[in-house]
């Protein structure tokens, strides 16, 4: 499905690309779409996701494009910027309850040239510390803002009940 997929995206065939979307596993067809997008690194990947965000958009499709942004895409100029859109998308459409979608926007805080500040990178580990008071990443990503912020901007009592939650 990888080679076909790649195919039909270059030569701009999207109608039968949403319809191999369609007719499997939307994983499957996530992994494919991927790795026919690493093949390439060509932006016609995002434009297709785009199109059909605009006609049903969904936390997934946005999930879609925050990966292609992040991984085959990723020296496109400002590619980590359009990925946080699209990760704050998602994280709306699932009311920020996924950890995975909320995951993707602490992402943004780890790359060379961080997307979100210390604060939201705080704000974000400590939602999903909620979900999931035992998450490594966001509890060693809230140690990190915290480090990185200013002593005044961070309520000592946050701290306490994110390290007991």
């Amino acid at each position: 499905m990888k080679e076909q997929i790649e195919v039909l995206i270059l030569n701009g065939e999207f109608e039968r690309v949403r319809q191999l979307m369609t007719d499997h596993d939307f994983l499957d067809f996530e992994e494919a779409f991927i790795g026919a997008a690493q093949n390439t690194e060509s932006v016609m990947f995002y434009t297709f996701i785009v199109e059909v965000i605009k006609e049903q958009e969904s936390a997934e499709l946005h999930d879609l494009a925050f990966l292609l942004l992040v991984y085959p895409l990723s020296d496109v100029t400002d590619a980590f910027k359009a990925a946080y859109y699209h990760a704050e998308r998602s994280a709306k459409l699932t009311e920020y309850k996924e950890v995975k979608n909320l995951l993707q926007l602490l992402f943004l805080y780890t790359v060379p040239e961080p997307v979100i500040t210390d604060k939201q990178a705080y704000q974000v580990a400590k939602e999903i510390l909620k979900l999931d008071p035992h998450n490594k990443i966001a509890r060693d990503l809230m140690k990190k803002a915290v480090k990185n912020m200013d002593a005044g901007v961070v309520d000592i009592n946050d701290l306490g009940r994110s390290r007991n939650a």
